[in-house]
């Protein structure tokens, strides 16, 4: 009775997984995602220690945000000039010095400029996922290796927290010589920066091919692409509008105790890395732009619900239906922009994409910011859901056309 579908399975997997070099760049993305999910775990704490206050970490935090959004254009251009391999290269040794820089210089004036370098080194990676993914999958196989870079990300990002709460304890037990918090501290954010770093041996070993080195990035000329990026827009305001204040939403708003609001977030995790994990199966029946088209309406549901939901289960169950709902559509979306653009636009399209998804969210967490306090969280709340019914319709009118070249390059 069970051979058919283990059959389908075994035949899916054959047809839709990814092989190869996908493998050994995924095995980067776990040493450099382990790495840093730990170095920022630890990171605000250890400033804190040091005598900073919370309105330095906030302005940190602004400068990383500009620095993310002025590299995405150079790192694009960088991508078309010495490929993505170099590239990639270069922003994780750069992430990792200055990374280093931050936890061994810690006074102000030098947390701010190495704050912004952060930020652009860290850019260089997000820019070059995405067209590292398609450079080494085919068509059929990049819904299952987005799915795949996007829940390990999460799967990683929880295991990577849990080390941090530990390694300072297992430092000092150790030591030879009595350290105190601060210096644990200080020693489990080398070692983040150290693993992080290794992620350099297997990249090593990448052959990922570039097109024909160019001095500037290519325009936005394709139909696709001009009309896909407004698109992304719209929905980079909806993904960075609520999730910012979903913890005050909760505590203040419906009045979860902040234990409670822990257990909330800890599942979120959990329902993200099984719903990124079962997109492609989503994508597979509907395709690419209706899957996507679903999803966002989904989002825009479960938000309307978010909106009139007065008892604390109600808001916990809508809240995870809402991030499984909008986490979903990121192996589509980036499926999709892969598979639309030819492959010496790649690199482009990715940061063009990145600089305005980046721009949207900082527009959005300020604004609601502000409307929350003059309309309240269910005015706001409606507000977003109609941005996402918004992206949806943007998403579903996108150009068919496929390039003849988006298969493997």
């Amino acid at each position: 009775m069970n051979v058919i579908p283990l059959e389908s399975c075994r035949a899916w997997w054959t047809t839709r997984a990814p092989r190869g070099e996908f493998w050994t760049y995924f095995c980067v993305a776990l040493f450099f995602n382990f790495g840093f999910s730990m170095f920022f775990f630890l990171f605000n704490l250890y400033l804190l220690g040091l005598g900073l206050n919370e309105r330095s970490l906030g302005v940190i935090g602004s400068l990383m945000a500009v620095g993310s959004v002025c590299g995405t254009i150079p790192t694009g251009i960088l991508a078309e000039r010495l490929g993505l391999r170099w590239t990639l290269t270069g922003g994780i040794a750069l992430a990792s010095i200055v990374s280093i820089l931050r936890v061994a210089i810690v006074w102000p004036s030098a947390q701010f400029p190495l704050a912004v370098l952060s930020g652009f080194a860290l850019c260089i990676w997000a820019v070059c996922l995405s067209p590292a993914v398609a450079g080494l999958t085919t068509e059929d196989q990049r819904p299952s290796a987005f799915s795949l870079m996007f829940a390990s990300g999460i799967g990683v990002a929880g295991l990577g927290g849990l080390a941090a709460g530990r390694f300072p304890a297992y430092i000092r037990a150790l030591a030879h010589a009595p350290l105190t918090t601060t210096q644990s501290e200080r020693a489990a954010l080398f070692l983040a920066c150290a693993i992080a770093a290794l992620a350099l041996i297997p990249i090593s070993r990448l052959t990922l091919r570039s097109a024909t080195p160019r001095k500037r990035l290519v325009r936005p000329s394709t139909p696709f692409l001009r009309t896909f990026l407004p698109a992304m827009a719209v929905w980079g305001l909806v993904t960075g509008a609520f999730p910012p204040f979903a913890n005050v939403y909760f505590v203040h708003h419906i009045g979860l105790s902040l234990q409670s609001m822990g257990s909330v977030f800890s599942v979120s995790q959990l329902v993200q890395f099984g719903a990124i994990l079962i997109a492609p199966l989503l994508f597979r029946s509907t395709g690419l732009a209706t899957g996507v088209m679903l999803t966002q309406l989904t989002t825009a549901a479960m938000l309307l619900a978010l909106a009139r939901a007065h008892t604390l289960a109600q808001a916990a169950w809508l809240y995870w239906a809402y991030m499984a709902s909008q986490c979903m559509n990121e192996p589509g979306i980036y499926s999709l922009l892969m598979d639309r653009v030819p492959s010496n636009e790649r690199n482009a399209a990715s940061s063009y994409t990145f600089f305005i998804n980046a721009a949207s969210q900082i527009v959005a967490s300020t604004a609601v910011g502000f409307s929350i306090v003059r309309f309240g969280y269910s005015a706001v709340l409606c507000a977003i859901a109609s941005l996402a019914v918004v992206a949806a319709l943007l998403f579903w009118r996108l150009p068919n056309s496929v390039p003849a070249d988006s298969a493997i390059t």
